[in-house]
């Protein structure tokens, strides 16, 4: 008896094209719905990921959100069951997992805000509270370390000046960049965050180091004192 042809869904053929446009240039044109829907394609394999992926995107603004986005709140999208949210999870931590490695092993040098930016976003972006971290830098603003100083409430992160210039002596930086995050808020600095980012310029000053930046990250975008003239 013959064997029956296997009937070719549409999106099987639209996922192999994704794939090969992946595989030709990365994600270049990529539309958000799309990068989510291939990376959908690998966790569930029999299944039209597109609907999912607009789904997700509808929800959760971008694909930021959807990365940063809370297990189970992942979990109420029609598609997503706890093995896919549970993906989607991983690989947000493999991203700041990658960042860290790589600044041990390899020189990471910020010479652009949008470097700063994705590297903050990777490291800090979507945690649940106030984090403070802090890198030190040589004088080509190569990475020397980074360090998560602390982690507050939602609301408020405390910063310690004498540690921060503590470490910058420790690690013979020359300049000193702070960036903390602002969860569920919006990137504009609090009257504490221009407060604290005085005492920490004028703490610095002391040893001759200079706080090159203090950068705000939240899901909505991002607030660069440097670029607002700040700490000029």
């Amino acid at each position: 008896m013959p064997k029956k042809e296997k009937i070719k869904k549409d999106y099987e053929g639209h996922r192999e094209r994704l794939r090969k446009r992946f595989e030709n240039s990365g994600f270049k044109a990529f539309h958000d719905y799309e990068v989510l829907e291939l990376l959908l394609s690998f966790i569930l394999p029999y299944k039209d990921t597109k609907p999912i992926a607009k789904d997700l995107l509808r929800k959760f603004k971008n694909l930021h959100g959807v990365l940063n986005a809370d297990l189970r709140e992942l979990q109420k999208t029609i598609g997503i069951k706890k093995r896919s949210a549970q993906f989607l999870k991983v690989l947000r931590a493999t991203i700041g997992y990658y960042f860290e490695q790589k600044a041990k092993n390899e020189e990471i040098q910020f010479t652009k805000l949008d470097d700063l930016i994705d590297y903050c976003n990777a490291t800090i972006g979507g945690k649940k509270n106030e984090v403070l971290c802090v890198l030190y830098l040589n004088s080509k603003n190569n990475l020397i370390q980074s360090e998560n100083l602390s982690e507050g409430t939602v609301s408020e992160a405390v910063a310690f000046p004498r540690k921060i210039v503590e470490g910058a002596l420790k690690h013979h930086a020359t300049t000193v960049i702070i960036t903390h995050n602002h969860p569920g808020g919006l990137p504009e600095p609090s009257a504490k965050d221009n407060v604290v980012t005085q005492q920490i310029k004028n703490a610095l000053q002391t040893v001759n180091i200079n706080l090159q930046e203090h950068l705000i990250i939240t899901d909505e975008g991002f607030y660069s004192y440097r670029k607002n003239g700040i700490l000029d």
